[in-house]
């Protein structure tokens, strides 16, 4: 009987006993199904994250590199940026461009301002008087960007803001000016790119299919590859005049109001050794040299151009243009005592470093202080016509001038002349003229043709064998032009990735 009992109760055990490890089987799978689909949905969120911060990277890259390609195609055309003329500029292919003014900016109004989903609005640091990049065939896109992204749903956009400020005490802080207007100060151009990258597009024609995109705005400035406009027409550290003909016209104000300055001459005959800027035997001039040869007079404004005012091509528009001795100011003529009025000045502390005066860096450190700096350096001058604008280094043979017309009262020119410069033709120059003579090899401004210049000439070398004519008259907006020249580079602190106006491209 007892044994009987103990037989049941162990069959009622083990009954029991598999129960309990069908139920705990059961909960055990019933865990790690929850903990698979947990971890499935983590991975798939984790994966959602990924996609969607390769997105954000990929169109953040796309803007980044629109930003680039902007900057490069600003670089590349910066002499069209603030001109007004019409098919002046060669397009590479026998035709001509028209300058950005004509043909890209146009005014931020205030209506414009006020629309967030305009170039001028949103939190682009516009105010009324800047300037938007318009391309009619584009949109706002400055130009057709190709995005250096290995991936065919990927497409950028780049557009452009201009704004012009002074820099003198006079200017409104913040206001931008008109593009032709001009301070005493100079002028400092703010151009700020704003860049839109798009990635994981369907149809890259329309943004509007694309999955993720990012902005990116960069300030650009242009810094000035001079200190500042010439305020005397002809400047020379050798001898005075040149051994040929020779008239210059003052700055009516150089001296002071009402105080013409027409020459500004080396009279030093101190040793190099006692000038801070001094480049070994660049410095000293033997006064009783200096104006012993050549025929030459100066004189104002209208007796030069034979009328009262300028004209508006600033070039002579009369048969001749020229001073006769009784309207001169200073002249020497051949059997005449040399008459010298008070608007030559003979400076017996003539700055021995004459580069490091107008463009701020030591003669000696020109290659990295300033000829790096400039994009434009043909081997010699026989490619430059009215065309030609910006600023230009030549340092390869010879720099010969004969028989055109080199930049424009609109679009003047700066040479940086480091080799031989001849005048070997009639030519005109509108903008500045700058012989140096630092670079291996030296320089020297010779010839025997006929030069006119609207603007200055500043001859940092020696002119000894010159017998021809030059013509320097002093034109203010023109050179005020040519100071404003130079390249662009980044703002510091200006980079920003939000407050970019929303526009449906």
């Amino acid at each position: 009987m007892n044994m009987r009992r103990l037989e049941k109760l162990m069959n009622q055990r083990s009954r029991q006993t598999g129960g309990l490890t069908v139920f705990t089987a059961i909960l055990v799978l019933i865990v790690l199904t929850m903990l698979i689909l947990y971890a499935a949905q983590v991975g798939f969120f984790e994966q959602r994250i990924s996609a969607n911060d390769v997105r954000q990277k990929t169109a953040f890259h796309a803007a980044e590199a629109a930003i680039e390609q902007g900057t490069e195609y600003l670089l590349a055309n910066q002499q069209l940026l603030l001109s007004d003329a019409v098919a002046a500029f060669p397009d590479g292919s026998g035709g001509f461009r028209d300058g950005w003014r004509v043909a890209k900016w146009s005014e931020c109004t205030a209506d414009l301002i006020d629309d967030a989903d305009h170039p001028c609005g949103g939190n682009s640091p516009m105010n009324v008087g800047s300037f938007f990049y318009d391309d009619p065939t584009t949109g706002y896109n400055i130009t057709d960007i190709v995005v250096p992204v290995e991936a065919v749903d990927v497409t950028a956009r780049v557009t452009a803001n201009i704004c012009k400020v002074g820099i003198d005490a006079f200017s409104t802080p913040g206001a931008c000016l008109g593009l032709d207007e001009e301070t005493p100060g100079g002028t400092f151009m703010i151009v700020t790119l704003l860049a839109y990258g798009y990635s994981d597009c369907s149809e890259v024609t329309d943004v509007s299919t694309c999955q993720a995109h990012a902005t990116v705005a960069q300030p650009l400035g242009n810094f000035h590859t001079l200190a500042g406009a010439p305020t005397v027409p002809l400047v020379t550290r050798s001898v005075f005049p040149p051994n040929g003909t020779a008239i210059v016209v003052p700055n009516p104000n150089a001296g002071g109001e009402g105080v013409p300055i027409s020459a500004w001459v080396n009279n030093n005959d101190l040793s190099s050794d006692d000038d801070p800027y001094a480049t070994p035997n660049r410095c000293e001039q033997d006064p009783v040299a200096l104006l012993s040869s050549g025929t030459w007079n100066t004189c104002e404004l209208q007796e030069w151009y034979e009328r009262d005012s300028t004209p508006v091509g600033v070039a002579c528009d009369q048969p001749t243009c020229s001073c006769t001795e009784s309207e001169s100011i200073s002249f020497k003529r051949t059997g005449i005592d040399t008459v010298i009025g008070i608007d030559i000045v003979l400076d017996d502390a003539f700055p021995c470093d004459l580069f490091h005066t107008f463009f701020q860096v030591l003669d000696e450190n020109y290659a990295a202080g300033v000829k790096s700096t400039i994009t434009q350096q043909p081997s010699d001058c026989s490619g430059l016509d009215e065309t030609s604008s910006g600023v230009f280094w030549i340092s390869g043979d010879s720099c010969s001038l004969n028989g055109s017309t080199l930049g424009s009262p609109e679009n003047p020119i700066v040479i940086i002349s480091a080799v031989e410069t001849s005048i070997t033709g009639n030519v005109e120059i509108f903008g500045l003229l700058y012989v140096f003579d630092g670079e291996p090899g030296g320089a020297e401004f010779s010839g025997a043709g006929t030069a006119s210049i609207y603007g200055a000439l500043i001859v940092d070398a020696g002119m000894d064998r010159f017998t021809g004519t030059v013509n320097v008259v002093y034109a203010s907006g023109v050179l005020l032009k040519a100071a404003d020249l130079g390249g662009l580079g980044s703002i510091n602190g200006g980079w920003r990735d939000f407050g970019l106006p929303e526009i449906a491209w």
